[in-house]
């Protein structure tokens, strides 16, 4: 009897221990579960992401100055470059199909002296806004050094893309921060026409003849 008393506590004792190992078990392939979630997930989403946009903006054949960012990639690439000029911009919109259209141009390209990368906003807009102080409506040109913003261009609807754009690039590197491209202003030639105008007008005034005053005195 005592002997049996003796086996069954062994017993449940053993079956303590294996369900505790089992426990264990289960317990450390749950962590492992959740720490593979954790990693694989975003990296998932990142590549679901980065097709979807290769989707979108393949379709745009550009010459050989102009590439798109890889969207998983694209700010680490912005923070390794030493010079690096980015167009941030929704891809969509009468102002970004111009601008794309001029990157497609081989002639045109021929005189921009760098390459542009485009930075097309899908995914995450706020945080990209913030991060580069752009809105994306808008098509914002940066140009970085060492991964610092140093100038910027930011395209109005009402540019002419096909003969403005490129010299404006070409003058991004050396220009200061925060212009805008604009169409030429003629208001100076305006104003210079008007006061040639009132120049002459004042110059072609008849003047009093003395002569005349004077003989209507003798008289």
């Amino acid at each position: 009897m005592k002997k049996n008393f003796v086996d069954v506590k062994d017993d449940f004792v053993a079956s303590i221990n294996k369900q505790k190992k089992l426990s264990a078990i289960i317990l450390a392939v749950l962590v492992l579960f959740i720490i593979s979630l954790f990693i694989v997930v975003p990296k998932v989403q990142a590549n679901i992401r980065s097709s979807e946009i290769n989707s979108l903006v393949n379709q745009e054949r550009l010459t050989k100055k102009a590439n798109y960012l890889e969207a998983k990639t694209a700010d680490k690439t912005i923070s390794e470059k030493t010079a690096m000029t980015v167009l941030f911009s929704v891809p969509s919109g009468k102002t970004y199909e111009n601008v794309i259209a001029v990157l497609k141009e081989s002639n045109q390209m021929k005189e921009f002296n760098h390459s542009i990368y485009i930075y097309p906003i899908v995914y995450e807009a706020e945080k990209i806004e913030k991060k580069y102080n752009i809105k994306k409506n808008e098509v914002t040109i940066l140009f970085f050094e060492n991964g610092k913003e140093k100038n910027r261009i930011t395209v109005d609807e009402s540019l002419d893309t096909k003969t403005m754009l490129i010299p404006a690039l070409n003058q991004l590197p050396l220009s200061g921060v925060g212009q805008s491209v604009q169409p030429p202003t003629t208001t100076s030639t305006e104003a210079t026409t008007e006061t040639t105008k009132e120049d002459q007008t004042i110059n072609e005034e008849p003047v009093d003849d003395p002569n005349t005053e004077a003989d209507s005195i003798v008289q």
